[in-house]
């Protein structure tokens, strides 16, 4: 997307938020439309359980437009949005005391992604051999550290800059790209032949 089409759908955004913030409902249920799946995405590779996802989107979206009158304008309401998300669920994590999982379905976008392929595709003569790799990336996944988890999920599910990823999170950029760099290490030498092979250029590619 070249800049002045980026800056389009800023405005767009922008003026999206606005009405919101006014309590116009139609203005909402469009953020919410268009932003919830980047949300539910994000949550679920947190918690792994679809349930704890469903009530992050929920949560989250309260919370946002609840506090939209607090928004700095000319921001990223995404950002901003996955950032309310992502700290709900970790307060979820904290909370439940659960160990998370990561989800393992392909995620649905033109942009190749730090996105573990679902082992599970396939006809039944591939369960047992299905089951065996999603189990090993599930265990793979909650080797990562909480901090290598949420960037991870940020950028892999969200889409997310590094840049955006750091001024959500609230830590430089250089600390974005070495968690980053250090969960892809990590994946990439304990799943082996699951970790898809453009993962190590895409994540190069969006260091903005």
């Amino acid at each position: 997307m070249n800049k002045a089409a980026t800056t389009d759908v800023q405005t767009a955004e922008q003026r999206l938020v606005d009405r919101a913030a006014r309590g116009d409902r139609d203005a909402q249920r469009q953020l919410f439309e268009e932003l919830r799946d980047a949300v539910y995405r994000v949550a679920y590779r947190l918690t792994g359980r679809s349930e704890d996802a469903l009530d992050v989107v929920q949560d989250a979206f309260i919370r946002a437009f609840g506090q939209l009158s607090r928004f700095e304008r000319g921001a990223s309401f995404r950002t901003w949005l996955l950032r309310i998300a992502t700290n709900r669920a970790l307060d979820l994590l904290r909370s439940r005391r659960v160990r998370y999982a990561v989800p393992l379905h392909p995620v649905d976008d033109s942009e190749p992604r730090d996105t573990i392929a679902d082992p599970r595709i396939g006809g039944p003569d591939e369960s047992l051999d299905a089951a065996e790799s999603a189990a090993r990336a599930r265990a793979a996944l909650e080797v990562l550290p909480i901090e290598q988890r949420c960037v991870f999920a940020m950028f892999a599910e969200g889409g997310m800059t590094y840049g955006e990823i750091a001024e959500a999170v609230g830590v430089p950029i250089g600390t974005v790209m070495s968690r980053i760099f250090h969960a892809r290490r990590k994946l990439r030498e304990l799943l082996g032949d699951l970790w898809p092979e453009q993962a190590d250029e895409v994540t190069r590619e969006r260091p903005g």
